[in-house]
């Protein structure tokens, strides 16, 4: 029947199609210069997908790069503040030190009043006991307080430890003490300024300078941050001292490691 030798026809002609399709392919793998065939499906891979993965792993580093910036943005930050804490600090110590010299200098013009010795005046003064100190004595140790005064440290700490070696009997041998440990206390050092300033309690417990000194141990002990100590020295300041300035200072002082959660 006409129908039925149509599909027979159909059928040869895609049999003959079927097998001739990988030879030609073969001749075509065969020649030069065409392009490779892709297959696309379940089994291939996307030309774009290296693209894609290298431009996420960018992205990602880019992130990692952020996240670095931001954490190095704040840690400059936190330094920042740390600067300029220790800026105060270190203005309020200089002006602490510029008051007690400038006192210092106001008395040894003879401006102070006559009972400022006796009174135990936080700036007890070369000239009001000078009929005690030769004049040798008296320069070395001007020598030593030019240095503080100067902010040279280094200099005022050496000269003041060679006058305590040099004149252990002087009159002013409590003053270039305390004077000791103020200049290793401006420079920070709080460790030896705290030595040195128990020292002078320890030898000099009537000195005009022991308030400010033990004042200053307390100051040492907070710096430390050895807070149950500071408390005890400051406490022990207003117990002692009632009335003077120290006193004062140390119940300031005390004020703040409360407010600071010491």
């Amino acid at each position: 029947m006409p129908q039925t030798r149509r599909i027979s026809a159909w059928v040869s002609g895609a049999l003959t199609i079927g097998l001739l399709t990988p030879a030609a392919l073969a001749a075509d793998d065969a020649r030069p210069g065409l392009p490779p065939v892709v297959e696309l499906g379940v089994g291939g891979t996307s030309p774009a997908t290296p693209a894609r993965e290298a431009l996420a792993d960018l992205l990602q580093q880019l992130e990692s790069l952020q996240a670095e910036m931001r954490n190095l943005r704040g840690q400059v930050e936190v330094q920042a503040n740390e600067i300029e804490r220790l800026k105060a600090r270190q203005r309020e110590l200089l002006a602490d030190i510029d008051r007690r010299v400038t006192e210092l200098e106001r008395h040894g013009t003879g401006t102070a009043p006559s009972g400022a010795a006796s009174a135990g005046t936080t700036a007890t003064t070369p000239s009001l006991v000078s009929s005690a100190v030769s004049a040798r004595e008296q320069q070395d140790y001007d020598a030593a307080f030019a240095f503080m005064k100067q902010g040279v440290y280094g200099s005022a700490t050496k000269g003041f430890r060679d006058f305590i070696a040099k004149y252990p009997e002087s009159t002013l041998r409590d003053n270039a003490q305390y004077w000791l440990g103020e200049a290793y206390f401006v420079a920070r050092n709080f460790r030896q300024a705290l030595e040195e300033f128990t020292k002078l309690m320890s030898n000099h417990p009537n000195s005009p300078k022991a308030p400010d000194a033990l004042l200053k141990i307390g100051y040492c002990h907070y710096e430390l941050g050895q807070w149950a100590k500071a408390r005890e020295s400051l406490n022990q300041v207003m117990a002692r001292y009632s009335g003077k300035p120290a006193a004062a200072s140390a119940e300031q002082r005390l004020a703040k490691m409360k407010k600071e959660g010491h």
